[in-house]
């Protein structure tokens, strides 16, 4: 009887709910952290209502955090809800955000402009300063040091990354080989981007460092010995 008069009280649903809590602080997932903690804060009524007294105090603040979790839930799910990707985005992401989720990849496409280069066209000149960051999307750009192609670029690899990163003059021109697509990020436009969510900066900066090795290990592979 006196187990079973345990099991009846709301004593037993506040335990439950409190222990939600402790799971929805122990979870990675910002998406179960509000859930958990909505399903808790909810669990919670019975207990103070059906005091002798209705802790009312105690509803007032459970509901504010109920609304809090709530909003931040409706916020979270909005912001992930399926990207809609252009044709160049689609090409972007496929070539090189596919690490990232859709609604992860899009500020960084929101900040970003298409731009067609023709044939022989001059992308960058050595020695002159750069805040671009391009990504080829299709065609080929050649890498030109005194007169001399020292690389060939193709979809999926940036272009003045190293400017980019160091704000250093260009070391080399840039040209198209024939019909090009890019996607380009100017810095001053990805900086508050990289204030708000400093992820964004270590993953860029993770991409340019990769594409750089890359870069330099395919050259040292036609190097002459």
């Amino acid at each position: 009887m006196q187990i079973y008069d345990f099991l009846t009280d709301a004593t037993v649903v506040f335990f439950i709910a409190n222990t939600l809590y402790v799971i929805s602080y122990m979870v990675t997932s910002m998406l179960w952290l509000r859930i958990l903690a909505i399903i808790a804060a909810v669990s919670t009524f019975p207990y103070f209502y059906l005091q002798v007294e209705p802790l009312w105090s105690a509803l007032f603040w459970q509901s504010c955090f109920l609304a809090v979790n709530l909003v931040n839930l409706l916020v979270l799910l909005y912001s992930r809800r399926q990207a809609r990707f252009d044709e160049h985005e689609q090409l972007a992401y496929d070539l090189k955000f596919s690490e990232l989720k859709p609604y992860e990849a899009r500020p960084i496409f929101k900040l970003a402009e298409k731009r067609l280069l023709d044939p022989g066209q001059l992308l960058l000149r050595d020695r002159e300063k750069n805040e671009t960051l391009y990504l080829i999307l299709q065609g080929q750009c050649r890498v030109m040091k005194n007169n001399r192609e020292v690389a060939l670029l193709g979809p999926g690899q940036f272009i003045g990354e190293l400017s980019f990163l160091s704000s250093e003059a260009v070391s080399a021109d840039v040209v198209a080989a024939g019909q090009v697509v890019l996607m380009c990020w100017q810095r001053q436009g990805l900086l508050p981007l990289f204030k708000r969510h400093g992820l964004y900066q270590s993953y860029f900066y993770g991409l340019c460092s990769l594409d750089v090795a890359g870069k330099l290990r395919a050259m040292t592979s036609v190097s002459p010995a």
